[in-house]
């Protein structure tokens, strides 16, 4: 490292010439003359029944348009019935949402009107004018007869009850 004065950017002769070449030519690979070209192309006959052959095979039969007609057909059809049953869907969709929107509306009105109800009930009013001014009494025990009910809150008389009159 004492007597390294080697400039890395100088284009002395002491820099290694293989790995880089000097000027802006680029040296060519080793290539073949090109031939020269005709002035027109020589055409190749061609034979009868090659030429029959690939006027053929340009040609559709009758049968095969025929048949790619009806598929079309058909498949123009199945999209039309698909586009009218998407939009029938989404029309059904569309009013359902406004169904189930009214719905909710009419709950939430039917709720609020039945807390409006019950908060303006006084029970106690009630009771008040029951027993002071109708005169009504509490059952004493032996007016209260108990009846199994058969998962029902309540039971429904359809006849007397035995043993009272």
């Amino acid at each position: 490292m004492a007597n390294s004065r080697r400039r890395v950017n100088s284009r002395s002769e002491s820099y290694d010439r293989q790995m880089y070449i000097e000027g802006s030519a680029v040296r060519k690979l080793n290539t073949q003359p090109e031939r020269e070209q005709p002035a027109r192309k020589k055409q190749r006959k061609v034979s009868r029944t090659t030429q029959k052959n690939r006027a053929k095979a340009t040609q559709m039969s009758p049968g095969y348009v025929v048949f790619l007609t009806v598929t079309s057909v058909i498949t123009l059809f199945l999209c039309v019935y698909f586009v009218q049953l998407k939009a029938q869907l989404t029309t059904q969709m569309q009013s359902i949402a406004k169904q189930e929107s009214a719905l909710s509306t009419l709950k939430a009105d039917n709720d609020a009107l039945y807390n409006a109800v019950v908060a303006s009930v006084d029970l106690e009013h009630v009771k008040d004018v029951a027993t002071n001014e109708l005169g009504m009494k509490y059952p004493s025990e032996e007016q209260i007869i108990q009846f199994d009910t058969a998962g029902s809150s309540y039971v429904r008389q359809y006849q007397d009850v035995p043993g009272m009159k």
